[in-house]
């Protein structure tokens, strides 16, 4: 387990070159955005995947957003993360889908 962790750690660390979420916005991300996307085949576009996340980026921000608090296809709505607020989605976004701050494309 230790190592799973370790593993979303170090990911997330890569990918907040992108972003720049707080530590617990991390904490959310290892406890709840990796179960699917981190995990290849599930449907969920890859964190830091610049080629999953190329027609969503196109879509802003806000749909983004929308679609996380709302639910879409499989996702379901607020990606189980009830401690997720509007700011911790938006970072969350920002850190899978390579969003600079301000969610411009």
């Amino acid at each position: 387990m230790l190592n799973r962790w370790f593993a979303f750690t170090v990911l997330g660390l890569a990918l907040s070159a992108y972003a720049d979420p707080s530590p617990r916005q991390m904490a959310l991300f290892n406890n709840n955005c990796v179960q699917c996307h981190l995990r290849p085949g599930v449907g969920a576009p890859l964190a830091g995947n610049a080629k999953d996340w190329q027609a969503r980026k196109a879509q802003g921000e806000d749909t983004l957003l929308r679609h996380v608090v709302e639910g879409l296809k499989g996702m379901p709505p607020l990606g189980y993360c009830s401690a997720c607020s509007e700011d911790d989605f938006r970072a969350l976004i920002r850190l899978m889908a390579g969003l600079p701050e301000g969610g411009a494309k």
